[in-house]
């Protein structure tokens, strides 16, 4: 489901169901789009078989929660942790520079995430206006309660969390990709992470002050062992499906 006001989006989201379960998922999306402070112009619902296509089944990244103080700690806190990846500090800086100053041509933010070489900063994706969208993937019924518990015990309500996470965990098992930074375009939203198979889920509360709309991803990559091809292939159409959840800690200050 896709959501938008003219040019600008406003939502989105997307599930992975059976086919007796079609109907009632377009409509929980449906709804969920007009629950929005800005009222949607255009709301899109695509509909596509997986057909024989395999599933992957993952479980859920490890999850550690930090309260940052303000954007200053927080995006050092960020910072450190893409550094423990294997990410350069330039490409560090200049993925806060996109994400602060908004990647897309027009300024603003992107629909989909940079890729980024890890060590080089140049950016890969192709279009860097659209950039490359992380697609099909959804929770198990079981995992999906299993992670609202665990998250819901450490505070974390908001769905915005689980969301992030299960594409989080979805883009870390991707090829060639080391490292993630997130925070939302949402502008009363500061919170945003970055995720690695190596550091796992780490959120952290302010990464932006607030009134700000602009955010988005960026997908850090070795180049050595990158074959965009087959990681555009996996992030936009092989089907993931959370079937088991990691651990969740709450760390009260960075």
């Amino acid at each position: 489901m896709r959501a938008s006001n003219g040019v600008h989006h406003i939502s989105g989201a997307e599930r992975i169901v059976s086919a007796d379960n079609i109907s009632i998922t377009v409509q929980e999306l449906i709804v969920r789009a007009r629950k929005t402070l800005v009222a949607p112009e255009h709301i899109e619902v695509k509909i596509d078989a997986i057909g024989a296509l395999q599933v992957r089944l993952l479980t859920s990244l490890d999850i550690v929660t930090l309260n940052a103080p303000d954007k200053r700690t927080g995006r050092a806190v960020a910072s450190h942790v893409l550094g423990q990846c294997g990410v350069s500090r330039k490409s560090i800086e200049e993925a806060i520079h996109l994400l602060s100053n908004g990647a897309a041509s027009s300024g603003g933010s992107m629909r989909g995430a940079i890729i980024m070489d890890a060590q080089s900063a140049e950016r890969l994706e192709t279009d860097q206006d659209r950039g490359v969208r992380a697609s099909r993937f959804d929770w198990s019924e079981d995992a999906f309660t299993s992670i609202n518990q665990k998250l819901s015990d450490i505070g974390l309500t908001h769905f915005r969390t689980r969301e992030a996470l299960a594409l989080a965990t979805k883009v870390a098992h991707a090829p060639g990709i080391i490292g993630e930074l997130c925070w939302s375009d949402d502008p009363d939203y500061t919170a945003g992470y970055v995720a690695s198979l190596k550091t796992g889920y780490v959120r952290i509360s302010v990464l932006k002050d607030r009134d700000i709309p602009r955010g988005g991803r960026v997908f850090f990559v070795d180049r050595t062992k990158l074959d965009m091809d087959a990681l555009v292939h996996y992030l936009q159409n092989e089907p993931v499906l959370i079937t088991d959840t990691g651990n969740c800690r709450l760390e009260r200050e960075p």
